[in-house]
């Protein structure tokens, strides 16, 4: 399990990559920030 401050920089750079990926243009950077976001988002599901 993930402490409450893993947490808190996981959700920082969930919204970080968001903030990237609605900036980008390329496509195949623009799907490694999409699964990074997905990466994180699932550590946190899963520690929930």
């Amino acid at each position: 399990m993930i402490s409450n401050e893993e947490m808190i920089l996981f959700i920082k750079e969930i919204y970080l990559l968001t903030n990237e990926y609605e900036k980008c243009d390329e496509a195949v950077i623009k799907e490694q920030i999409y699964n990074d976001i997905l990466f994180f988002s699932k550590i946190i599901t899963i520690n929930t």
